[in-house]
């Protein structure tokens, strides 16, 4: 009886992970779908901008990912499999790189798509909402919130807040997707990526064009007057923030000028800095809970980053934080339908980092 029953639970096992596999490719193709739908209704828009961005992507884009891909198998290699790093890093690529090459094409394409179209919103939807959104922030926390943030944190430790808000954020959201890229847990996997895209379409596009802004650091410049004097003075007066002036110089110059130049477009709600470390909030959620405290974290500094630098209103974030969990569930719901006792016991669950590197293996 015993050995019938382990049959039989041993076929449902199978049976539920071919059904996630099934799932899993159906809602690939879709995905693959609606990322070239993006892309191609970019170019078809704005067809210049386009492939100007696209050119102006590609150095960068050949030469940051590939290091970063380097570093993390480099990492990962030392942590868990030290007595043979330089087979972990080949075999990682040798086994994965099929999988993982859509997905980072894909990407490309679609930044270059999210970038044409936020430098084309103030052509569709000229700047309105900021009156609106600074006067939320204002009742909301009954003081403007870049105010309160450089009252609570001294020059000094303002590099690590533009630091983090610059070059950790990038190498996180770079970082986490190439993981997702390379990591062989098909639903959880879809999961991501279809809620990495929604985030970039419905937030990064969607929102942005529909709630046009340019935030507390552009207001003066565009709608005129002394509202936000006191934050310019603030960052003037800091050091640490040169490169947040010289970055704002540029994106205005770009705005003004009307050239599509790497990273430019102005758009302040949502915020894209928190719609993506939220995401990876959650994602990093499900391996424990170090990594959700580290995920967590993370997101909490980019957003009191995204009001102290003056790149958004503190409800750009939240409303971000709001649409991301969202758009979490309702992925886990269309890509984790039958994720069970059962399937995590046959290992498609991945519950520590431990488990989701020696996917990697």
């Amino acid at each position: 009886m015993s050995t019938h029953g382990e049959q039989r639970g041993g076929n449902r096992r199978s049976a539920t992970i071919l059904d996630l596999d099934i799932a899993a490719t159906r809602g690939g193709w879709l995905l693959v779908a609606l990322c070239l739908a993006y892309a191609v209704a970019a170019l078809w828009l704005q067809p210049y901008r386009y492939l100007h961005l696209a050119q102006s992507y590609a150095e960068p884009f050949v030469f940051f990912l590939p290091s970063l891909l380097a570093a993390g198998l480099g990492v990962a290699a030392l942590i868990f499999a030290r007595h043979a790093p330089i087979r972990f890093m080949l075999d990682t690529l040798t086994q994965r790189w099929l999988g993982a090459a859509p997905v980072i094409v894909l990407f490309f394409l679609g930044i270059t798509a999210f970038t044409t179209l936020k430098v084309a919103i103030p052509d569709v939807v000229p700047f309105y909402a900021d009156r609106a959104l600074a006067g939320l922030d204002l009742r909301l926390h009954g003081t403007d919130p870049w105010a309160w943030a450089h009252s609570v944190v001294s020059e000094p430790l303002s590099a690590i807040i533009f630091a983090s808000y610059g070059f950790g954020w990038l190498v996180q959201w770079f970082g986490t997707l190439l993981f997702v890229a390379f990591w062989n847990s098909p639903a959880r996997r879809l999961r991501y990526l279809w809620a990495f895209a929604l985030t970039t379409i419905l937030c990064g596009t969607v929102l942005a064009t529909l709630l046009s802004s340019a935030g507390p650091i552009f207001y003066d410049q565009l709608y005129g007057g002394d509202r936000f004097a006191g934050l310019q003075a603030a960052l003037a007066q800091n050091g640490h923030a040169t490169p947040v002036q010289a970055y704002a110089n540029y994106l205005l110059a770009a705005y003004e000028s009307g050239r599509p130049e790497l990273g430019t477009g102005i758009s302040a709600m949502p915020s894209m800095h928190v719609a993506f470390v939220t995401l990876n909030a959650l994602f990093l959620t499900g391996f424990g809970r170090r990594w959700a405290m580290a995920g967590w974290s993370f997101a909490a500094l980019i957003l009191f980053g995204s009001v102290y630098a003056g790149w958004h209103y503190a409800v750009d974030g939240y409303l971000s934080i709001l649409v991301v969990s969202l758009l979490w569930y309702l992925t886990g719901r269309f890509a984790l339908p039958h994720v069970t006792r059962n399937t995590a016991d046959a290992g498609v669950a991945l519950p520590d980092p431990g488990a989701a590197v020696s996917e990697l293996t």
